[in-house]
Order: C-alpha cells, then structure tokens, then sequence
C-alpha cells in the first residue's frame, strides 16, 4: 500500500528540488514509497543497512556519491551522517532537481549539524505509519475539512474501535492475522528501536535507562511531560533525561505537542503534551488487549487520545494548509486537547470523550476556548464514541470518532 498523498507530495518536492529526505519512523514503508518513485525515476538504490555500503559511506563520502551516479536513492541516510557534507558540496556544483532522494529513522530537524548543511537545498516529506483513512481507502483532506464552511461527515463509530486502536498503523501489524502476532511484531520492534537505532543516534553505549523511560512516558501517553517526576521515578539526572527525550522524539517514538499561547491574560500551561506515535506500540507497553479495553476505561481513554493525536498528526503532515497542532491547558480550570491554528489564525478545537454520549461538562473547554478566541474561533468538535451526529452549542458539533477518517462531506 502505497500512501497516495505522501507519494504525490514526494514526486512534487523532487520535480524543482536538489535533495528530497523521507523521513519516520523506523518499518513505517519509507523504503517501499521511495524506491516505487525512484524506480519510475531511474534512480540508483542503495541501502545503509548494508555493511559493505555502510562502511563505503563511512570511509569516504564524496567517492562513495560519485560511484553511485548522478540520481541516487539512499536509504537509512542517517547511519552516516558525513554523507550530508558530501551531498551539500555535490549539489552546490550542480543544482538540478532530483538528484537525490533520502530515507531516514531519525529526524534530521532535531540534529542540527545534518539539518544545518543542508538548508535551502533539501525539503523533507515526513512518513509516519498509515492512518486509518488510508487504510480504508478514505483518505481525503481531515485538516481542509475541518477549516471547512460545511459540515463534516458524520457516521457511526465501528464497532472494532478497539481493534483499530490495539493495530495501530505499522504496515507489518496492520497485515498480519491475529493479536499474537502483531504482539510478537511489536515487541521485535521496540527492543530494536531502542537497544540499536537510538545508540546509534546517540554514539554511545550507555542509555540503560531508556528502555524504563520510554515505559514511563507510555504510561503518561497524552500528559504533559514532566520531567522533573520522570527524573525522580527513573533516576536519571533532569539534564541527562532531556537529552533521552530528544533522543526518543529524533527517532520518531514519541511525538510533542506543544502548548498552546494566547496574549490574552489567561494562565495557560506552558508544557508539551508527549506521546507515542502508534496506539498499537501504546497498546503492547501497556499489555492491552480487547478484553481489558472493555473494563478499563482510563486505558482505552490513553490509548484513543494518541490514535487521534497521530490521526491529526498525519494528516497536518500531508495537508497543504500549514495549519499547526497545539494543545490548551490553564493552570486551574479548561483543557482542550488538540487546538488546530490555521495560518490565517482561525482555530479549531477538538476533545476526545471516550464514551457514547457526552455529557454537559464535556463541552467546558470547548466552549473557554471559544471566548478566548472570539472571530478566530472556527469550529470545536467533541469526538466521542456513539453514532449521534449533533451541534451541541454554537460553533460546536458532537461527532462519532469515525468522522477523522471518512471524507468530507462540505
């Protein structure tokens, strides 16, 4: 399955740019998208996780570019970090478009010195595992909708919610037959995550905290990230944990959602909300499964409010619209826990109730934000998990949870 937008933003980048990187997580189909449109393209494949290429990278970068040709896919470019001089120096002597294209498990904005050689001469197409839409076909504009003057599509909510959840969007889970095996996949993947990919970032052999780290802050999915607590619990000094942290978002394990800002004399929480990029990765360190989903309220609530941050984020990602995720919190009273900007500073509020009917007090942090933004105030959306379409209040709708992934109807 090949993501349909992704794919179009990719062909688009390398037509009038030099250098294009993919970038996300680690088994999320970067490799599967970028040789599809390299082998279209004619371009030469060669892969970091082989020895032999990886240690010609290593030893000599510029003679390792010029005997692999002039248009050539690398990938798992961030094996080998003094490939991007050498790339930079090749593309200052010639800037046709195209003549590189990148894979990467590691998140070149947050390592500055790669991010930095490469300035002006480089767009990145981010990859993150499929969303629900494009599971099912139904992968339209969620971020243009919800900015949109109409209303948005409005079914049910499935009734294998809670499958979805534990499934997540990796393309090896999402195809195999059963919970065990997805389970097996996940743990394979976390232990590798953490005991190769993440040393490698870092260089050093250390980081045996991370593994429980890492637990921790699956434990908190959705919260706002205390360091100064995690520090405690771990052990590990708060300057040290900081750096673990980046270290978990550069390869793409956790994502942050930054706070919300408002000059409007209102006190707002000043952290970043963390989670885990996939509800079925948040599933298996939490030891999920259906039949705790169904008696445990709090963990099907954890795990359903990282399914629509990555739904969101996926589609903020593939959306043309520049808008930008935040969340809102005071320090006493509201939260919101996705508040989507729009450049033209309109504001879409969305809350995640896990339960069929909302009630009243559900529609508070909606209803906060909406005077706080006065005319920016475009739409809120209360996502929760029964069939009832309703507005429940001016500018704000109750919505099944199924409307993230339905195309719009506006």
């Amino acid at each position: 399955m090949i993501p349909r937008q992704a794919s179009r933003r990719l062909g688009e980048a390398l037509d009038d740019t030099p250098v294009v990187l993919v970038q996300g997580p680690r088994q999320c189909g970067k490799s599967t998208l970028a040789e599809t449109v390299a082998a279209e393209r004619g371009m030469r494949r060669v892969t970091l996780d082989d020895p032999l290429a990886l240690d010609a990278a290593l030893r000599n970068p510029t003679e390792f570019l010029a005997a692999n040709g002039p248009a050539l896919l690398v990938d798992e470019v961030q094996r080998a970090p003094d490939l991007f001089l050498a790339i930079k120096r090749a593309v200052d002597r010639d800037r046709r478009p195209g003549r590189f294209l990148l894979t990467g498990s590691a998140n070149v904005l947050l390592l500055p010195k790669i991010a930095d050689s490469l300035a002006g001469r480089m767009e990145i197409v981010p990859l993150w595992p499929f969303s629900e839409a494009e599971i099912e076909g139904t992968d339209g504009d969620l971020v243009e909708s919800l900015f949109s003057v109409g209303p948005l599509a409005a079914p049910p909510t499935p009734p294998n919610l809670d499958e979805r959840l534990l499934r997540g969007g990796f393309p090896e889970p999402v195809s195999r037959s059963g919970p065990s095996r997805r389970q097996a996949w996940f743990a394979a993947y976390a232990k590798t995550l953490v005991e190769r990919d993440v040393r490698d970032l870092a260089n050093i052999e250390g980081l045996n905290a991370l593994p429980r780290l890492l637990r921790l802050i699956a434990a908190r999915s959705g919260e706002t990230l205390n360091l100064s607590s995690l520090s405690r619990e771990t052990g590990v000094p708060h300057t040290t944990l900081t750096r673990y942290v980046s270290l978990l978002e550069a390869a793409f394990l956790i994502v942050q959602v930054p706070p919300f800002s408002f000059d409007g004399g209102q006190r707002l929480i000043k952290t970043p909300r963390a989670y885990l990029s996939d509800s079925g990765l948040l599933g298996h360190f939490l030891g999920a499964d259906p039949r705790r989903l169904a008696q445990d309220e709090p963990l099907r609530a954890r795990l359903l409010g990282t399914f629509v941050a990555m739904t969101l984020r996926k589609a903020l990602d593939a959306s043309d619209t520049g808008a930008a995720l935040h969340h809102l919190r005071t320090v006493k009273t509201h939260e919101v826990e996705f508040v989507l900007e729009h450049p033209d500073g309109r504001m879409v509020g969305l809350t995640v109730v896990p339960v069929a009917h909302p009630a009243p007090r559900d529609l508070r942090g909606l209803e906060f934000l909406r005077e706080l933004a006065g005319d920016r105030f475009h739409r809120g959306v209360l996502l929760h998990l029964g069939e009832a379409a309703t507005s429940v209040a001016p500018g704000i709708a109750a919505l099944p949870i199924g409307s993230l992934w339905t195309p719009p109807a506006v």
